[in-house]
């Protein structure tokens, strides 16, 4: 297996922890919006710093490319949005489910973006995805809460993943640093969320040193370090391909809720879902 990779299955285990930290933080009143504000705004920080001390040349780029950049840090802020919009108006596993059809949306774009081959394995492997994120949600079995908004937000949340994961894969095409686009898009990202709810939502995480400890944890865990792993993965790895190898998030999301939670998978997704995801995963083995 390529470090590409593995660095794209880093980001996707680490994206399923989101759930630990999220669910301490709305129990002492942090919004989801307050959350996507500490999260963005922190990760803007961390990856602030570390350009900045290897260079100010990070923080360039082409006035030709500003559009990207931008679309790059909207997108980010809006797949996360209607994401957190799916959840309130249905469940986290049907959110998280039909957030997931992003690789379908990616695999379609990348065709005429970069000219990736839509090949019977990429298909295969889709399939794969795609069924076990089913089985693990509770979605053949009646546990969804679904509503018509939460299946409409968690759609656009797919759409806006697949942008954001394109938009990834174009800029690193375009010769930019994985810090330079990650400094941006979270820039970009907390601005929209500031303008939107502002600081107020965030406040509630500085009631005790533990909710402090959740927030960083749920910054650094959730937020800095998949990121990192998931731009660095693109830039050796398809983007149609990284998408699907990402979609063991809700696999590690899954096993936490059983963990932490107590949350015991349906029968359905007990063993089905692993197997799906394990056949996804091992079409990409040489």
């Amino acid at each position: 297996m390529k470090k590409y990779d593995i660095s794209i299955l880093l980001a996707g285990v680490l994206w399923g922890t989101i759930g630990l930290f999220t669910r301490q933080l709305n129990a002492v009143g942090v919004t989801s919006g307050g959350i996507l504000v500490i999260r963005s705004g922190g990760c803007l920080v961390l990856f602030t710093v570390w350009a900045l001390l290897k260079g100010p040349k990070l923080f360039r780029f082409r006035l030709g490319d500003a559009w990207l950049v931008a679309a790059f840090g909207l997108m980010t802020f809006f797949f996360t949005f209607c994401y957190y919009q799916s959840i309130a108006y249905g469940s986290l596993s049907a959110a998280c489910t039909l957030m997931y059809s992003a690789p379908t949306f990616v695999m379609v774009i990348s065709l005429f973006a970069f000219g990736e081959r839509f090949s019977r394995r990429k298909l295969m492997a889709l399939l794969c995805a795609v069924a076990g994120c089913t089985l693990v949600s509770g979605l053949l079995e009646g546990d969804t809460g679904l509503s018509a908004a939460g299946v409409i937000y968690g759609l656009l949340a797919g759409i806006g993943y697949a942008c954001y994961t394109v938009c990834i894969k174009a800029l690193s095409n375009r010769g930019y640093d994985t810090l330079t686009i990650n400094v941006y898009g979270w820039l970009l990202c907390t601005l929209a969320g500031i303008a939107v709810w502002g600081f107020g939502p965030a406040a509630p995480v500085l009631t005790s040193p533990f909710t402090v400890l959740m927030g960083i944890c749920l910054i650094v865990v959730s937020g800095f370090l998949p990121a990192l792993f998931y731009s660095l993965g693109l830039r050796g790895t398809e983007a149609g391909k990284g998408a699907v190898m990402a979609s063991v998030e809700p696999v590690v999301a899954s096993l936490m809720g059983f963990a932490a939670f107590g949350e015991k998978p349906t029968p359905l997704g007990k063993f089905s879902t692993f197997r799906a995801q394990f056949y996804n995963l091992c079409l990409f083995l040489p």
